[in-house]
């Protein structure tokens, strides 16, 4: 019996899978473990998500524990077309431009297996969301790394892609609020991406997860929908993960460009039966209920954000400032040659965890991430333990 084929041999290990490893032997080892490496919100929903989700379980006339419609509801797609008039002003077409999904990673994945031939390039800016390098690794696609770099505020330069990249590639993914950086997106940087993307006839995948959890008060992240013409071409995906803390419910949604959409539905009906429907009215209930659900959740973090800030340069440890995201974007020390030694002997010194940089992509390295999941008392004395630990 063979050990598998040739896609799974292509394919990477999950980029943190050291990382974690230490960190679960430093828990069976006894050790206090600060972990505040994987994106996982230790916040619980808003207590009205609950409730509804609650009362979803047991409405009988909905007999919501059937199998859902494979396209989803039209009480969540009529939900969702509402929140992007809301929140965006734009206009998207409930029946045939929004598809719910069991979470943002998923459909992000099904989706270059609908539209990647193999070979194919994705252009990809990095650092990211280690989950695109995974998606375009199972589609056969062919990964195109767009650094972003912090003297240019984590934009990408389009001009430094090669003209032989251009020519082959189908699709460009951006990210804003960026994760890993915390980086904010511009409207000058879309149009630059649009034009650019119109110009070569590419895709646009565009990932707004973190659109809601701003930090700053004039920060008001957009869609990449708002640009005129970009439906023709743009799919764009939401997740319920992070702003509403409920990561382990998977509950997302892709809107844009009709045939993209119903291709990904295509894969979708092959592969799994789509979101429970007590989630989906859930989700339905959550878009209309507006920011007062986010505001907790959005405190939090923006007070986790400055502890950190406050701690790192106190220690001496260069980080930038995210607007967004539940991330904190730091700098190595200088003595250490990887992000993958300076996360190791922070874990094994001090029994706090980072993500080390590397793991979101090639231009990651020289970085850390660091999550905001931890309480502002934690995030203190993981700070303390470093400087103690005497690692600068």
């Amino acid at each position: 019996m063979k050990d598998g084929n040739e896609r799974i041999r292509r394919l990477a290990p999950y980029p943190f899978a050291e990382i974690n490893k230490a960190r679960d032997k430093a828990l069976e080892a006894g050790m206090d473990v600060i972990d505040m490496g994987v994106g996982n919100p230790d916040l619980r929903p808003h207590p009205l998500i609950s409730e509804h989700f609650k009362q979803a379980l047991d409405e009988a006339e909905h007999q919501n524990h059937r199998y859902p419609p494979f396209d989803g509801l039209m009480e969540f797609r009529g939900a969702i077309a509402g929140w992007y008039s809301e929140r965006f002003g734009v206009k998207v077409d409930a029946e045939t431009e929004i598809l719910p999904l069991i979470g943002s990673k998923e459909g992000i994945a099904k989706f270059f297996l609908s539209y990647l031939d193999p070979g194919e390039i994705a252009i990809v800016t990095s650092p990211c969301y280690p989950a695109y390098i995974g998606a375009v690794g199972i589609s056969d696609g062919t990964l195109y790394e767009l650094a972003l770099r912090e003297d240019n505020a984590f934009h990408p330069d389009l001009d430094s892609i090669p003209e032989e990249v251009r020519s082959k590639a189908s699709v460009i993914l951006v990210n804003y609020p960026n994760n890993p950086t915390g980086a904010a997106e511009s409207r000058e940087l879309y149009e630059r991406v649009l034009e650019f993307a119109t110009r070569y006839d590419l895709a646009v995948i565009s990932d707004i997860a973190y659109a809601d959890l701003s930090m700053e008060p004039d920060y008001r992240a957009m869609s990449f929908l708002e640009l005129s013409g970009a439906a023709e071409r743009t799919i764009e995906f939401y997740s319920f993960s992070k702003t509403y803390s409920m990561p382990g419910w998977r509950l997302g949604f892709v809107a844009g460009n009709s045939t993209m959409v119903g291709n990904l539905l295509k894969i979708k009906t092959n592969m799994d039966f789509g979101v429970f429907m007590a989630m989906q009215r859930t989700g339905a209930y959550v878009l209309g209920a507006g920011a007062d659900l986010i505001e907790p959740a959005r405190r939090a973090y923006t007070s986790r954000r400055d502890t950190v800030l406050t701690g790192l340069t106190r220690i001496g440890i260069k980080a930038t400032k995210p607007p967004a995201t539940i991330y904190v974007w730091a700098s190595i020390p200088p003595r250490y040659e990887s992000s993958m030694e300076f996360a190791k002997d922070v874990l094994l010194k001090t029994g706090v965890v980072f993500a080390p940089g590397r793991g979101f992509g090639t231009y990651g390295e020289g970085y850390i991430r660091i999550s905001l999941i931890q309480n502002e008392d934690r995030i203190k004395e993981a700070i303390d333990r470093i400087e103690k630990a005497g690692l600068l």
